[in-house]
């Protein structure tokens, strides 16, 4: 990544607190290959029009976050008709679990390791107390795991915090062919289908149903190797921005 000067490099990739500059968790694991955003970029026609779709998609994702968290607040809202789906679907699964929220969308820092990061939420559920990191991807990946240990690793420096979990609550939405099954999801102006196994897939002449609210809610395990993951790939992100952090 190019950048024309400190002050372009410092806003890009962290955060000025109390006077001090902390490189960000996301832009710490942006030196961790992705492959599934490769691929995404390689299926689309150009590089910009990748770009747009992300960038819309991102716009989408912060949409359904920002509701979410609201409700969480215990806000009444409007729920926007494009996550109507998703969000109903995450007030169920509300509904069906004790979610007692401490933190919500606040900034953590690690003064040990120097990096800061904002937590979507720390909360109770079902009586545990962990990270619950909010997605709105296709799938739960791997990266999530380091980026959820580098926030309980900042955590753990509040002594009076007890032991933490960490769970990811995946959000999104689609739609099924009412004659072979197959899923259609939509997401920043993309369209992409999903076929099944079954024989006429491939040239069924899909009848889509409503848009349904899918929810994948999963605990992550083994942090501590995953602490260890996450502070090597910012040994990594430090030595490849040397020359920058020597500025800073």
């Amino acid at each position: 990544m190019y950048y024309k000067n400190l002050e372009e490099f410092k806003s890009s990739t962290g955060h000025e607190i109390d006077g001090i500059w902390y490189p960000r968790v996301t832009s710490i694991l942006s030196i961790k290959a992705k492959p599934a955003l490769y691929k995404f970029y390689a299926q689309q026609g150009s590089f910009e029009a990748g770009e747009a779709v992300k960038n819309k998609s991102a716009e989408e994702g912060t949409l359904l976050h920002g509701a979410v968290e609201a409700i969480l607040r215990g806000e009444s809202i409007t729920i926007p008709h494009q996550i109507e789906p998703a969000i109903k679907n995450f007030i169920e699964f509300k509904n069906q679990h004790e979610i007692i929220p401490h933190k919500i969308e606040e900034r953590i820092i690690s003064k040990k390791h120097r990096y800061a990061g904002t937590l979507d939420c720390l909360a109770e559920i079902n009586g545990r107390l962990g990270v619950l990191d909010i997605k709105t991807s296709k799938a739960i990946y791997r990266d999530y795991n380091l980026q959820t240990a580098a926030y309980i690793e900042a955590l753990r420096e509040d002594e009076s915090i007890p032991p933490l979990t960490r769970w990811i609550l995946r959000l999104d939405q689609s739609k099924e062919c009412l004659k072979c099954g197959a899923v259609l999801r939509e997401k920043g102006g993309n369209t992409k289908i999903q076929m099944t196994f079954r024989n006429n897939a491939k040239t069924c002449d899909h009848a889509w149903g409503e848009t349904t609210g899918k929810i994948e809610f999963k605990e992550l395990y083994n942090i501590e190797k995953d602490i260890s993951a996450f502070l090597a790939a910012k040994m990594l992100w430090e030595w490849e921005h040397d020359w920058w952090l020597k500025l800073t």
